[in-house]
């Protein structure tokens, strides 16, 4: 068996589509509802974040379907923290007085360890609240170190 020049395999996935509309609400992360399939991850529902388990440069991708009346916009960004504090450099994404699908592509070094999860960073609303329906996350390992 030849084991010399063998990648070593890393992606995990996450989605909400279960079609509840759920408000946005500044300062928390999109909800999720199913783990995709996944190796050298953990998809976690119940924290709605990813954990990787071998260090990288990882493609990640966040899309987000956002339901907005006139007026209404969301900014997101694809996160390390749950609070919001480290977003991935170039990974904010909005939608802006429209209904549509929103989201961004990303590659970053994570290390062991790191959580990645799709934080609403600001909503802009004169009346009602943006709301959103169905999201994705996923992470591929490009190069590990």
């Amino acid at each position: 068996m030849r084991t010399r020049n063998v990648k070593p395999y890393a992606y995990g996935s996450l989605y909400k589509q279960d079609g509840i509309i759920l408000p946005v609400v500044s300062g928390d992360l999109v909800d999720f509802d199913i783990a995709g399939p996944f190796q050298n991850t953990r998809p976690d529902v119940a924290a709605n974040r990813i954990s990787v388990f071998k260090s990288g440069v990882y493609q990640i991708t966040a899309d987000v379907s956002v339901l907005l009346d006139d007026g209404q916009s969301v900014l997101f960004n694809i996160n390390l923290c749950e609070n919001g504090s480290l977003p991935l450099t170039g990974s904010y994404f909005d939608a802006i007085n429209m209904s549509t699908v929103t989201g961004k592509t990303v590659q970053a070094f994570l290390n062991v360890g790191d959580q990645v999860g799709i934080y609403m960073a600001d909503t802009f609303s004169p009346v009602g609240r943006p709301r959103y329906n169905r999201a994705s996350l996923t992470v591929h390992l490009l190069d590990s170190y």
